[in-house]
């Protein structure tokens, strides 16, 4: 569902040029419509548009995704505080197998409007690399998966005390112990598996 606060000065400039753009499969805003009061917004996708933009990632997105997003901008800026709900499909890094990662978080951008310039060499200490949003069209879709992309673990457990698979045979030690010895030669065809574990 969508709905729209700002003040009644800005209804008939606002309203009809959102609510047009939000009947696409993904919403866009232009920037130079938001009002000085700012727009504040609620989304809930499906999840196939988000899941398309993806491939490049090491999950997968279960839907619904919820979000509420509170936007400001001006014509250097744009400010976004919002809520985002949904769940991933992750991959442990123990076991190997699927699980769901829920996320329910708050998150707060910012952007600078234009270009990003060009600069040489790598960022040096004291300084801050700087989001950019080019154009005055706002992809919503493009800031979900941002926001996602930042929830997402940087080394995905289904729990924290997953003890992986065994190094010798490969069984799923989380069905409990397998029959190995617990000294011995290892399977060649697992051995790398002995430096795999996520500490």
């Amino acid at each position: 569902g969508l709905k729209i606060t700002f003040d009644i000065k800005d209804l008939i400039l606002v309203y009809f040029k959102v609510f047009i753009l939000s009947l696409e499969p993904c919403m866009k805003i232009n920037l130079d419509d938001i009002p000085e009061s700012g727009l504040s917004i609620d989304l809930s996708e499906d999840g196939k548009e988000l899941e398309r933009l993806t491939p490049r990632l090491d999950f997968g997105i279960i839907p619904p995704v919820s979000a509420h997003l509170d936007i400001e901008s001006s014509a250097e800026r744009v400010y976004f505080a919002g809520t985002l709900k949904t769940a991933l499909r992750l991959i442990c890094g123990r076991c190997l197998k699927p699980f769901d990662y829920q996320i329910d978080a708050n998150f707060t951008a910012f952007y600078i409007r234009g270009k990003a310039e060009e600069k040489d060499g790598e960022i040096k200490g004291g300084e801050t690399e700087v989001n950019h949003i080019e154009g005055n069209i706002l992809d919503t879709d493009d800031v979900l998966l941002g926001q996602i992309a930042l929830e997402a673990p940087i080394k995905p457990l289904c729990r924290e005390d997953c003890p992986g698979l065994c190094q010798m045979c490969g069984s799923d030690l989380n069905l409990g112990p397998c029959s190995c010895q617990t000294t011995g030669k290892v399977d060649p065809r697992l051995a790398r598996l002995k430096d795999f574990k996520v500490k």
